[in-house]
């Protein structure tokens, strides 16, 4: 299983261009995979991110400003639609980021908010 895991690992690294854009995940893709996080890609995606439509940066902290968003590193990035892809601790950002009454809102029975769907 772990042999069949690298392999597939390895062909998705060659096939799509994850490391380019920084998207290359810091964990193997058996963890991904036994968790059912699968991502697809839609269709002329990294062209229209070689295009510069799709823009990709990492940044641990960031705001809104009029024009979109600027990040802690005092850059700023011009953006009509922004998606929050914020991993596993998306509620506890997204509590901090929204005011009240929205950040409670997030809270579910479940504890569980899957943010992809």
């Amino acid at each position: 299983r772990r042999g069949i895991s690298k392999f597939i690992e390895s062909y998705l690294l060659w096939k799509l261009p994850l490391e380019k854009y920084g998207l290359k995940p810091d964990h193997p893709f058996q963890e991904d995979f036994a968790s059912c996080q699968i991502a697809i890609t839609p269709e002329n995606f990294f062209n229209e991110a070689d295009k510069g439509k799709i823009i990709f940066k990492r940044a641990s902290k960031w705001w809104f400003w009029n024009g979109g968003i600027e990040f802690d590193d005092n850059t700023k990035m011009d953006a009509d639609v922004v998606l929050l892809a914020t991993g596993y601790d998306g509620k506890k950002k997204l509590k901090t980021l929204l005011p009240e009454p929205f950040s409670s809102l997030l809270e579910y029975p479940s504890g569980i908010m899957a943010l992809y769907r």
